[in-house]
């Protein structure tokens, strides 16, 4: 094949992988599980706002104001502008947090989505500034995934907007574009964080889930009789490496992405029952389920039911 002739195949097939429309279904679970995910988290939390969220709770403020970023508004900023209203602190946070739940219950349910997202992303924005004395991994993840539903067109799937007619659910480019660049940096993710494991002399020898697992605010259970069995720590370990590293390089090619889905979202089931990290755990899970899982599970069941469908009349055509 000549140069110009195998640049101009490249070329198409990365049009082709970026711009080829397609179905806009694994935007539409990505809404879905996120929101959902969100909402159980507000109503973990509903009992604890005023202590993590009021002037008087754990932090004051003076004190979070110096983790805060001062680009960013925060919740006493909000109170402080409701004030001249005679909308006490308590109130406002309350109201906060109620347009925070209304607005994820619309994404949820797809209605008027791109509106819904940005509220419930923008008063994201203006609680993680606030707390980010208590915020960890599950938090900077679902500020990337309300983020995504802002720019993506996630409400054309499984939404009110669609049967409303507001939107199409035909498959576009978008669509496309907006899957890949979820898929790719889930890829880089993954890859980063093994890697950086790679640079820890604990993961390397196979010990770091025996240290992570006898840490009192991550171990659940009593894993003393890990000691007992160290080829168990060292598999499960160099286990977690493997499927960190190599997802970038496995959940691409059809032949290995079933197998990587399974393995990636059964080391995040891991991590929720053995650390409690249900909520990172479960973000974790949709993004991966949605990129690379719901396609192939939706085309399987498409090949069955067509399968279901065709069998009747080919077995009346053979009688």
């Amino acid at each position: 094949m000549s140069a110009p002739s195998w640049r101009s195949a490249v070329r198409a097939r990365l049009a082709a992988f970026v711009g080829e429309p397609t179905s806009p279904q694994p935007l539409g679970v990505l809404r879905i599980g996120v929101a959902a995910l969100l909402l159980i988290q507000a109503w973990s939390l509903s009992e604890s706002l005023p202590e993590l969220l009021s002037n008087r709770g754990w932090v004051p403020w003076s004190v979070s104001e110096a983790l805060a970023s001062p680009a960013v508004p925060r919740v006493d900023a909000v109170v402080a502008a409701l004030a001249p209203l005679g909308i006490s602190q308590v109130a406002g946070l309350q109201g906060l947090a109620f347009v925070y739940v209304v607005a994820l219950l619309g994404l949820l349910l797809g209605l008027h989505t791109r509106v819904s997202a940005v509220v419930a992303w923008v008063i994201h924005t203006v609680l993680l500034n606030s707390i980010s004395f208590f915020s960890y991994g599950v938090e900077t993840f679902a500020h990337i995934s309300l983020f995504y539903c802002v720019v993506m067109p996630v409400g054309t799937a499984f939404s009110l907007d669609m049967r409303a007619g507001r939107l199409s659910g035909a498959p576009s480019a978008l669509a496309t574009l907006s899957l890949r660049v979820l898929q790719l940096h889930l890829s880089l993710i993954y890859l980063s964080t093994g890697l950086e494991k790679l640079l820890g002399p604990v993961w390397r020898d196979g010990t770091a889930i025996w240290e992570v697992l006898m840490q009192p605010q991550y171990g659940q259970f009593d894993f003393a009789w890990l000691a007992a069995v160290p080829w168990l720590v060292k598999l499960s370990t160099w286990g977690t490496l493997a499927v960190e590293v190599g997802y970038a390089f496995c959940i691409w090619p059809r032949r290995t992405r079933g197998l990587w889905v399974a393995l990636t979202l059964g080391m995040h089931l891991g991590i929720a029952v053995m650390m409690g990290l249900w909520m990172f755990s479960g973000m974790m899970a949709v993004l991966t389920f949605a990129a690379f899982g719901w396609p192939l599970l939706h085309e399987a069941m498409v090949t069955r039911v067509r399968a279901a469908v065709l069998l009747p009349f080919h077995s009346g055509s053979a009688r």
